[in-house]
């Protein structure tokens, strides 16, 4: 391959990344709270609200003094790394590489420290399996992470199998995962959810990904991590409009706990399910609700200037 072939390659690559890196930094991120609430939470709580927001230079700010202060805390390092995500997510093609090698630093400290802790494991999954080499991605050691956390948690290891699956184009082999982790679980609602995700961003099966949630609903109806991707799949496939409006509508009532989905996402998604049933004013409204979360949301900045 020529230069040009590589660098092409080399951009792809840390494109991914940096959606990947997009994706590991909402896995530590929360729904914003008040300044006066903030002052009586922990750096790791302000450092995540931060997140959630949008400041990631906050965010890092406050959960490098976290780490500091509590060395020995896996959850500071997990969160530290995931804001360390964003920055390499925000950062061009020559600031990506160095947030990136801070990440995955970060949450192999926090897998050191507690070797149980599911996320930072995860996240490091992803990131081997989407990093250039150059930047340390490796799949073999991609794979190595997921037999290890196969051992701690069985379906946490069929989804990290079936993400590596899926970066290497293999989707029999992702699938194959995910109806493993199903036929272990049947009565796992999280195990139906994961399913259908895989279903509507990969496979592009909108059909079968609502089916999944509406198992994991129907298992758990306090599920509420099921309702957000059931808006947000109904937003993608402009589809099943009614059912995702309604779904979105009680995920926006909720606190999402750590881990799960963004609020200001929600009310993002929410905004599109009503701009697609062409009702503007609602749309508008949940819109400024996204922004006014998460002011740095460009897609729902320029969704309002569109129905504005």
């Amino acid at each position: 391959m020529n230069g040009d072939g590589n660098r092409k390659v080399t951009i792809m690559r840390i494109s991914l990344l940096r959606r990947v890196s997009r994706a590991i930094a909402l896995l530590g991120t929360l729904t914003s709270a008040s300044a006066s609430v903030l002052a009586q939470t922990s750096l790791i709580e302000q450092g995540r609200a931060a997140l959630g927001r949008g400041e990631t230079d906050s965010a890092v700010g406050i959960l490098e003094k976290a780490v500091a202060q509590s060395p020995q805390s896996a959850e500071a390092h997990f969160a530290l790394g995931s804001a360390y995500g964003n920055k390499a997510q925000a950062s061009g093609m020559f600031g990506a590489p160095r947030y990136a090698s801070k990440l995955k630093g970060e949450f192999e400290k926090a897998g050191a420290l507690d070797p149980k802790y599911i996320e930072p494991r995860f996240g490091l999954v992803q990131f081997y399996a989407s990093a250039p080499g150059i930047m340390g991605g490796s799949h073999e050691k991609a794979l190595a992470q997921a037999k290890d956390l196969k051992a701690i948690n069985p379906l946490a290891g069929h989804r990290a199998y079936a993400f590596i699956y899926t970066q290497q184009k293999k989707l029999d082999l992702a699938e194959k995962e995910y109806l493993e982790a199903l036929r272990e679980e049947p009565a796992s609602p999280k195990a139906h959810s994961y399913f259908g995700q895989y279903l509507a961003n990969s496979a592009k099966n909108y059909a079968a990904a609502f089916a999944e949630f509406e198992s994991a609903l129907k298992l758990d109806p306090q599920y509420m991590p099921a309702f957000y991707h059931l808006g947000r799949t109904a937003s993608l496939a402009n589809t099943n409009l009614a059912r995702g409006e309604e779904a979105l509508k009680q995920y926006v009532a909720y606190t999402p706990k750590e881990s799960e989905p963004a609020l200001a996402n929600a009310q993002y998604f929410l905004g599109d399910v009503y701009e697609k049933q062409g009702r503007k004013a609602e749309a508008r409204q949940a819109y400024m609700a996204a922004l006014k979360l998460n002011p740095s949301l460009v897609k729902a900045g320029d969704a309002l200037k569109r129905v504005s």
